[in-house]
Formats: structure tokens, sequence, C-alpha cells
């Protein structure tokens, strides 16, 4: 799309690069689902096809998948096809590529590829066991726009962002690449707004990043979605929450209305677009309460150290502010900036600096919490769309132009090592 193409610039300069910390080779796998870890080996696999009269072969309920379904309030699945582990089967029946088990032939010589987890019998990502597997957590309180942030960050790093690193995106399954495909498509070609996360859906959402060197593995990012009023349910914490504590990464998404000292005052500046201001919000720090009330709490310290992004949405609004007690009219975070082949730390701090200093006046009990509880933070101001939605339409006079949405994705990559860090100093 020609739209993009003024959007993302940016400057080339010799750095000095930190080490990517990838190798080649069999990986423990993490189950995107119940989260348990085991050996590539120890998987198992549904057969293609059921036989009557065999009662290793015959369909039948599946307890491991129903006590799972169970644990996470999903209905209880009837007769599926049986499960069948590779031990139990001829060497030759076996097919290892990296190290890993992908596929096997059963006694009926019918090939499966359908590999389960173990433990709660969901089928793994083709990547998983291959390189490692990152459970990334969007997070933030109601109406903050987790949905439509994670349709555009997926759009950008498939298009644009992941092609800078020399690498690909491609999202995990058939189903996953629906689901994207569908949402950009409410996004990018109607131009209208998506409707809320139910608080029921608990399915993450799978995508994989290749290095175009086959030297690196590929790397798997299992993102969650969590429903603002599911951060604040006790119950629902208590069911779909442990993904949370197994996270590699957060993203904490902030809205500005959210804000106290901002709401009246943005919703006055930006009347004239009729946005979907509502009444009632969340606060941020409401959502802090329950992070600490359930997670933080009970880590050495009372504070954690996953890296967690905190990322103001919705930055276009602040554009009317017109108040250098905030923010600049001329500040980095209206421009897009791209970071080609390393992570730019220089203007990763400019960012950072800006953004914390724009919540400190907005928001102080806000950052204030997040600097006693999280120990390695980086702060950051995107805008999903580039404009303010009308009553969930985007007006067709504007343009859909993220920016700056995968810079907080890739300042997580960067905290894992997957790509390089440097300076242009």
């Amino acid at each position: 799309m020609a739209l993009f193409n003024k959007i993302f610039g940016g400057k080339s300069n010799k750095i000095k690069m930190s080490t990517a910390n990838m190798r080649k080779g069999a990986y423990d796998i993490v189950c995107p689902f119940c989260f348990k870890k085991f050996k590539p080996n120890n998987v198992v696999f549904r057969t293609q096809h059921s036989e009557e009269g065999d009662p290793e072969y015959e369909k039948a309920v599946d307890e491991e998948l129903n006590s799972y379904n169970q644990k996470i309030g999903k209905a209880a699945i009837s007769e599926l096809n049986p499960v069948i582990k590779p031990e139990s089967l001829p060497k030759g029946n076996i097919k290892i590529v990296d190290g890993v088990i992908l596929e096997v032939k059963d006694k009926y010589d019918v090939v499966t590829d359908k590999r389960l987890c173990p433990y709660c019998h969901n089928e793994l990502p083709i990547t998983a066991g291959r390189g490692p597997t990152n459970i990334i957590s969007v997070v933030g309180a109601s109406q903050v726009g987790k949905s439509v942030y994670m349709t555009c960050l997926l759009y950008v790093l498939e298009h644009y962002a992941a092609e800078d690193f020399n690498g690909a995106l491609i999202a995990g399954n058939s189903e996953y690449n629906e689901e994207i495909k569908e949402n950009q498509s409410i996004i990018f070609e109607y131009n209208k707004m998506l409707e809320p996360t139910p608080k029921e859906h608990v399915d993450p959402l799978i995508a994989n990043f290749k290095f175009k060197d086959d030297t690196k593995p590929p790397i798997t990012f299992v993102f969650y979605d969590v429903p603002g009023e599911g951060m604040t349910d006790k119950s629902y914490i208590d069911k779909h929450g442990e993904h949370i504590k197994n996270s590699s990464g957060i993203i904490f998404l902030v809205d500005p209305l959210q804000m106290k000292t901002l709401r009246k005052k943005l919703s006055i500046l930006n009347k004239e677009d009729q946005g979907d201001f509502t009444a009632k919000y969340q606060e941020p720090k409401d959502i802090l309460v329950y992070f600490y009330e359930n997670f933080i709490g009970k880590e050495s310290g009372a504070a954690t150290d996953i890296p967690t992004a905190v990322v103001v949405t919705k930055t276009d609004m602040l554009k009317n502010l017109n108040d250098s007690e905030y923010l600049s009219p001329n500040s980095n975070i209206f421009r897009n900036y791209k970071h080609n082949t390393y992570f730019n730390l220089d203007e990763f701090e400019n960012i950072n600096g800006e953004m914390k200093r724009f919540l400190g006046k907005a928001d102080s009990p806000f950052k204030g919490a997040m600097e006693a509880y999280f120990r390695n933070t980086g702060y950051f101001g995107v805008s999903a769309l580039g404009s303010n939605p009308q009553n969930l339409k985007i007006n067709s006079s504007n343009t859909v132009t993220p920016l700056r949405v995968e810079e907080p994705f890739l300042w997580l990559m960067y905290k894992m090592k997957y790509i390089p860090g440097g300076s242009e100093k």
C-alpha cells in the first residue's frame, strides 16, 4: 500500500551493536496454553483417522483436553480421534527435523503432523521446539484499544518492520491467519473499528518470526489480549491469568483518556472529531492494583523483572493539547522512526524520557507505581490508527497511518536479545 511509503523514514549510521543471543537446535517446548515445559520428543500426536474395533485407534473422549477446557471455562468436546505417542511406533515412522519430531506415520501408514502438548492436548505451533517460545501479554484497562493495537502491530511487522531486521512474520497457522486477515481488512480496507474483545475470549494469537539467516532459529510469539474487564475480575484472573506470570514480556497500554488530568481537556479539544469519549474509565493504576494482588506481590521483593513496555496510546489526540507543559508540539512521538537492522538506543532514550516526563505530569501516581513494582520498563507513545475514530468508524478522509506501533515490540525483542541494539554516537 502506497500510504505506508511515506510513514517509515529513518537514518542509517555506523553503530556498535550488541550480539543477539540465538542458537540453532532443539529447544524445550513451553505450551502456549497450559504453560507446562517439556522436551520436544515428549510431544504426542492426534491421528488423522479412527478405526472401529481397534481400542488404540477408536474415537474417544479426550480427558486431558476437556480438563483444560473446564479449567478455562470452555465447553467439553465430544469424542475425538485418538492420541498416540511416538515411542509406540517404529523409528522409521518418525520424522525428525532440527532435532524435533514434526510428524509420525501411525500403524495404519497414515501420516499426521498434529503435534499436541502431552499435558493439555492442545495443538502446538509448527515451530515449537525448533526455536524459543515467548509469551507476550497485552494488558490495559477496558477501551484502551488492545485489539486494534495488536491488529496494526502485526500488520506493520508483517509488511515492513520484520524486513528491516532481515526477517519475516507469519501467523502460527491458517486459523490464526484468517483471524488476523479479517481484523486487518476491517481496519485497513473498510475503515471500521473492531468490536471490543469479549471477556470470555481466552485464546492466544500465535505468530512466527523467521530470520532469513538460517543459522538463527525461528521465534514463536504467543500474544494474549487480556480484556480490561478481566483484569479486574478475580475469578477471570484465576482462570486465565497464568500467562501473565509466564510472560517473556508485557505490553501495558495506557489511554490518555484514562487520566483524570487530561480526560476533560482532551474531550473538549477533540470534540469536533466526535470520538468515543466514554464517561466512565478505569484508571491505569486500577490495573496495577490487580497486577500486584495476583502476581507482583507474590514475587521476590514485591516487584517484577519481566520487561514491560508502557505504551501511551492514541497519541494523535495529544497533538491538540498545544500545551508544552505535557508535550512539545515538535515531540518525536508525532513522527514515525524506522529502526533498521538494529534497535536505536539513542532514539529509544529520547522517546522513553519524553513519555516518562509526560506521565509524571499527567498521571504521577501511575508512573510512581510503575517505577516501584516494575524493574525493567520502557516508555513509548503510539497511535494505532493515526486519527480519532468517529462512532466506531475511521473518518473516510483520514488514512489509517499507524504511528510507532512496532517500537514497543522491537524493544522487547531487543531485551530478549533477538535483535541487536546500538547507538549512533
